[in-house]
Parts: structure tokens; C-alpha cells; sequence
């Protein structure tokens, strides 16, 4: 009897020990050509802490080596960003999911606690040491700078833009507790620069992503505590943006706390949550949202973003296209301005821009499979099944 009970025992503490150890094992072993690691904090911040989410998501950030990423998650989080190359990755669309290198799926062994994300050229192309940038609009004029929100807590110097964090090895960031925005005020995510996919840095990638606006708590912990920064959200914030925007860093918004006259359209074309466009309107789900539209234009960013530098003919051959008065006017300089730009001057060169989704493998699906007579995004009433627009959101 004592010998059967010992027997239970010790398969029972293997069957819950042993898995733990494989998963934090086989986390520490993956490569750089996983798609995302899985966004968690390292709890406290202990070394035990920082070492099995480092192995699960490299103390959010990987390659950060724990100085940003891991230093938001407190304490000493250095040995949490040394196991941060773990083959276990989550893909977009499916935010409580991971799949690991071989394809197969499973729930999310440490789902996400506390706000970060992973910023993505395409969906499976991790943009490794981009500068991620959070931003509240300005209530002043028109032409102002947006203000920078993130603080020397990141442990990084500020720039001409303001103080950022590093994207890490598989693309993932976090800020928690790097920031404070005000609330009622419009804030977004800019993620500037890094490597896509290995092919090389490249100054003219430039994503965005809308977190809406600021709750009472001043932080998004809660509201989005795991979120997508890929092409398909920098054309969903753009367009919610273009109106008040005279490029990716200087947006204004109104005055009057509260007011949300922009962002929120944002939030209705794409979901932060899955790196997805919708295809309804969350508030009003009888709307359909130009789906195939919305991704045919992140197609277009992705010719530029995933390529090795400004020079490459994907990027050359969008900002000559995308200019701030379409057709004239001056060349923008990364991807999240051409978007703004277009978005603007919907009817602007659209053989040109539209050539430049890939033919084969486009990263973005459903997307257009002809050449549209214009790249506005409008929403038309789901019984309808047309492109006529009800609510433009281009201005």
C-alpha cells in the first residue's frame, strides 16, 4: 500500500514538474526566426521570476537583455532577458494562443498580465531593436508635436522624439510603469526603425498603433495589456489620425478632455488585440469595415517595411507615391507617414501604390485582388454589400 501511494505521488509531482521544466528548457533553445514570443512580464522581478518568463518570452523583450524589458517587470530583471529566445511564439489574431516552430498550437502557458507587445513587419517578421515610442496627442495647433510619455525609466537616453524602449530579439517590448498619460487624452504606440526578418536595418520603417484614450488609472495596464504594432494597425491609427496629422510625430487633438473624436475610428477598423482589421464595426456590428481594403494597404507598407533599407524599390516606390499632397508635396520618410499620406490622398496613384502589394504570399488576408478605384475607407451598412460609404474615416 505504502509502496503504491509513493508510486502515485511521484507521478503525479512528475506530471507537473516535468513539463514545467521541458517548457522553460525548450523556451531558452528557439532562434530569431520565431515569429513572436509570447508577452509576459517577469512578475516580480526576481531572478526566479525573470527566469522562467525569460524563458517563455525573454522577459517580454528578449534581446533587451532585461534592461528595458525586464526592468519594467522590476527588480533585476537582467536574467529574465537572458532566456528571452524561446521558440515558443504567438501569432496575430489569436492573442491567447501560442504555436511553437513546428506549427502546433496550445493555450498560453503564461497569458499576458500587464501591457506590452511585439511589434511585426507582415505577420510572422519580428522587427528586432526598432525604437518604440509612446505618444499623446497635442492639444495646441496644428504642426505641433505630439508628446513623448515615456520616461528615463526605460533606461534609455531620449532622442529628438523622446525616450523609448528597444524592441527584442522576436520583436516584443514592454513599458509598464515607464509612463503616465492624461486622462481623456488620445495616446499611441510609434514604433521607428529595427530589422525585418533579418534582412537588414531599415531607418524607414515607421508602425503605429491607437491605444485610444487615456483611462482614469493613466496607463493602459488594464485596458490593453498585450497588443499588435504591425502594418494593418498603422493603417487603422492613420486614417483615424490623418486630419490632424502632419506626419507620424505631430499630431494635435482637441483640447477639452475626454474627447475622442478621432482615435476611436481607429479601434473600429482594426483590433490591437489581434493585428487583424475587423469585419464589422464593434459598436454598430450591422456596419461592414473594408476588410480586404484595410489589408491591401498593409500590404503596401510591408513592400517597404520588409525590405533593408530606405533605398530598396519597395520603399522608394511608396514614398515617391505617397506624398503629403499625393501626388506632389514632400516624400515622407518611413512607412507611417506614407500611410497618413495616403490616407489623405485616398485617390492619389493608385496603380502605382497598389502594384506594390506582393503578388504571391501577400502577408495580410483577405486583401483586394484587383486594383481598386481609390484606397478611402468607408463603411457601408452590411445588408448593402457594397463600397459605397455611409462614414468615411480618411478625414
Amino acid at each position: 500500500m505504502v509502496r503504491d501511494t509513493t508510486r502515485q505521488l511521484t507521478f503525479l509531482v512528475c506530471s507537473v514538474v516535468l513539463p514545467v521544466f521541458l517548457l522553460s528548457f525548450l523556451n531558452g533553445c528557439g532562434s530569431h526566426s520565431a515569429e513572436v514570443s509570447i508577452g509576459t512580464s517577469g512578475g516580480g522581478g526576481s531572478g526566479t521570476s525573470g527566469g522562467t518568463t525569460g524563458g517563455t518570452s525573454g522577459g517580454t523583450s528578449g534581446g533587451t537583455s532585461g534592461g528595458t524589458s525586464g526592468g519594467t517587470s522590476g527588480g533585476s530583471g537582467g536574467s529574465g532577458g537572458s532566456g528571452g529566445s524561446g521558440n515558443v511564439v504567438i501569432s496575430p489574431g489569436s492573442p491567447n494562443l501560442v504555436t511553437s516552430d513546428r506549427g502546433d498550437a496550445s493555450v498560453a502557458a503564461f497569458p499576458p498580465v500587464r501591457y506590452q507587445g511585439v511589434v511585426n513587419g507582415g505577420q510572422s517578421r519580428a522587427v528586432v531593436g526598432a525604437k518604440v515610442y509612446v505618444l499623446q496627442v497635442n492639444s495646441g495647433e496644428y504642426g505641433n508635436s505630439s508628446v513623448s510619455l515615456l520616461t528615463s525609466a526605460t533606461g534609455n537616453p531620449a532622442d529628438s522624439i523622446g525616450h523609448y524602449v528597444l524592441t527584442g530579439e522576436h520583436g516584443a517590448f514592454s513599458i509598464a510603469g515607464d509612463y503616465t498619460c492624461t486622462a481623456g487624452h488620445e495616446v499611441y504606440v510609434y514604433a521607428r526603425g529595427g530589422n525585418s526578418g533579418d534582412d537588414g536595418s531599415n531607418s524607414a520603417i515607421g508602425l503605429l498603433a491607437s491605444l485610444g484614450t487615456c483611462p482614469e488609472a493613466g496607463h493602459f495596464n488594464n485596458a490593453a495589456p498585450f497588443i499588435f504594432v504591425n502594418e494593418v494597425t498603422t493603417v487603422a491609427a492613420a486614417f483615424a489620425m490623418a486630419g490632424r496629422a502632419t506626419d507620424a510625430t505631430h499630431v494635435v487633438g482637441s483640447q477639452r478632455s475626454g474627447t475622442s473624436s478621432g482615435f476611436a475610428r481607429a479601434g473600429e477598423l482594426a483590433s490591437i488585440s489581434t493585428g487583424f482589421a475587423n469585419s464589422n464595426m464593434p459598436s454598430r456590428p450591422g456596419s461592414k469595415v473594408p476588410q480586404s481594403k484595410i489589408h491591401t494597404i498593409a500590404n503596401i507598407l510591408s513592400a517597404c517595411i520588409n525590405s533593408d533599407s530606405p533605398a530598396s524599390g519597395g520603399c522608394t516606390t511608396l514614398f515617391a507615391n505617397a506624398r503629403s499632397k499625393g501626388s506632389s508635396g514632400a516624400a515622407p520618410e518611413d512607412t507611417a507617414t506614407a500611410a497618413i499620406n495616403i490616407a489623405r490622398n485616398p485617390r492619389a496613384n493608385i496603380a502605382a501604390l497598389y502594384g506594390l502589394q506582393p503578388k504571391l504570399s501577400a502577408p495580410f488576408q483577405p486583401a483586394l485582388e484587383s486594383q481598386p478605384s481609390d484606397f478611402d475607407l468607408a463603411l457601408a451598412p452590411e445588408e448593402e454589400n457594397t463600397s459605397v460609404a455611409t462614414v468615411s474615416l480618411h478625414h
